[in-house]
């Protein structure tokens, strides 16, 4: 007879498996997950599927400049290397600060862009005389020219995105976690594109990635990169991320500086082993999906090698940031701790925490002073920007002040769609229906899937009697709306534009069956 525990366990076994066991990098998941991205252009980050505003909103752009000043002067002009650019907008922000605050090293510099989609590299248009672009995959091996070639290097969530293995290390050794995914039914197209090589021609399977589930056992591990970067096995079994993607592209980061170059890593992990009892989920961004980066195996592999490794003394953890640099790391020491280390960025937080706990209240005008404190220590962040403008200022119907500040955020990220919508939303509570109808238009060419876009654009068509176009808004915007954030409000102005139509269509009824009236019994006539 069958345990309670095998007998529990006996549900996870269905399914029909499209694939056999391996590891977690080459699951179908994964796989699929990888080709989301590779004729993906800027929608993933402007409908905010990535949430590239922690990495891309100006703060850390601002930063990076900082490292290459406290360098001192270079004797040649400088080069700078982005691993997975994304949208841009570290890149635009990044030259527009070293515009500003050292214009003779901007004069002569070259930013060269790389991602691994071709289609992402067609928004690199602003500073187009400094850009160069190039289609590269930072975790495949890097070429010779690369090499002592560059003054900085920088990559915001893309070590999340190199090769990993998800292993258990403990007591009966270190084991390798092996995934199989299945569907409800079986998929024969599936199956055989699987068994092809490569992740690009799987992009035509993603509308399925949602049903896939995930089947998972442990065995004895293979012979693993980086080995030496895994802890002993001892105590109980614990899940380990080993980042041996990660490990090669830093250690190739390290060998493409020129002397006092410096590379800035930002992204999202973990800063301590993990517990027996946890367990690794993914991060799903959108179509993609990515695991945490173990930092601590990054830190401590890193520790000893010949290129300085500088982390702060003390972290918050929300966004982890570490610089790599090819020289005394006791010069940038200081300044690393000072960008990156938790006084600074409880500094930077809280403020906008205490702004937003103020909007809850109502409490304008208290919000308005922490939220200008805010953006007094962030003044090119746009999104903090975008924030302010939406929740203050069109709150407080400060609806000038809200154009403003979304026409200046617009200067720092132009690709901005909800910018362009707020400025929508003053302009038509000012009366403005035709500047309304412009700003909104933009909108929607950006983020053609926004609920709120389409809200919006069914309340300018009614101020311009255009019914049919306000409904068909309407059906889009309920349509998009996944989240259901704007459906109370889509099906409340449905409702009263049917009402509408139906007192209209009643009235005009009364009156055609109502036309003739007798005056004939009236004893005063007019």
């Amino acid at each position: 007879m069958r345990g309670p525990v095998a007998i529990i366990a006996n549900g996870a076994q269905k399914g029909h498996p499209v694939e056999s066991f391996q590891p977690i990098w080459d699951s179908a998941a994964m796989r699929i997950a990888r080709s989301a991205w590779v004729d993906c252009g800027l929608e993933v980050f402007l409908q905010m599927d990535v949430p590239y505003g922690a990495t891309s909103s100006g703060r850390l752009s601002d930063d990076a400049v900082q490292p290459l000043l406290e360098t001192g002067q270079k004797d040649h002009p400088c080069r700078f290397l982005e691993i997975g650019s994304g949208s841009g907008i570290f890149a635009k922000l990044f030259l527009d600060a070293l515009k500003a605050q050292a214009p003779e090293i901007y004069k002569s510099c070259t930013y060269v862009v790389t991602d691994g989609s071709a289609k992402m590299l067609e928004s690199q248009a602003a500073h187009a005389d400094h850009i160069e672009t190039m289609v590269f995959d930072a975790g495949a091996p890097w070429p010779d020219t690369f090499e002592a070639t560059f003054d900085g290097v920088f990559g915001s969530y893309i070590l999340d995105s190199l090769p990993i293995d998800i292993l258990s290390v403990g007591e009966r050794g270190i084991r390798q976690m092996q995934t199989r995914c299945t569907l409800p039914a079986v998929n024969e197209a599936l199956e055989d594109a699987l068994k092809i090589p490569g992740s690009s021609h799987l992009a035509p399977f993603l509308p399925m990635a949602k049903n896939l589930q995930i089947q998972t056992r442990h065995i004895e591990a293979p012979a693993l990169p980086y080995e030496a970067a895994l802890p002993p096995p001892e105590g109980e079994d614990t899940p380990l991320v080993h980042c041996h993607g990660a490990l090669a592209c830093m250690e190739n980061i390290a060998k493409s500086l020129r002397p006092r170059g410096f590379a800035m890593l930002s992204d999202y992990g973990t800063l301590s082993p993990r517990e027996a009892s946890e367990q690794i989920g993914f991060q799903n961004f959108g179509a993609s999906a990515a695991l945490a980066v173990n930092f601590h195996q990054l830190d401590g592999w890193f520790s000893k090698g010949k290129t300085a490794y500088l982390k702060p003394d003390a972290e918050e953890g929300h966004l982890i940031t570490r610089v790599l640099y090819n020289g005394d790391g006791h010069d940038l020491f200081e300044l690393v701790d000072l960008l990156f280390g938790l006084a600074r960025q409880q500094a930077l937080r809280l403020p906008v925490e205490a702004a937003r706990e103020m909007l809850r209240a109502n409490a304008f005008e208290t919000a308005r002073q922490l939220y200008g404190k805010a953006m007094a220590l962030q003044p090119n962040n746009w999104s903090l920007t975008e924030e302010v403008a939406e929740l203050l200022l069109l709150g407080a119907k400060d609806y000038n002040d809200a154009i403003s500040l979304a026409e200046f955020g617009l200067t720092l990220n132009p690709l901005a769609p909800n910018l362009h919508r707020i400025i929508a939303q003053a302009r038509y509570h000012l009366g403005d229906i035709s500047g309304a109808a412009t700003a909104n238009s933009t909108c929607l060419r950006l983020w053609g899937a926004s609920p709120q876009a389409h809200l919006l654009q069914a309340q300018i068509q009614l101020k311009s009697e255009d019914i049919q176009g306000a409904l068909i808004s309407i059906a889009k915007g309920l349509a998009m709306d996944k989240e259901a954030d704007q459906r109370e409000a889509l099906v409340q102005l449905q409702n009263e534009i049917l009402v509408e139509i139906s007192t209209s269509a009643g009235e005009e009824l009364l009156a055609e069956v109502n036309r003739t009236r007798a005056l004939d019994e009236l004893t005063t006539r007019p």
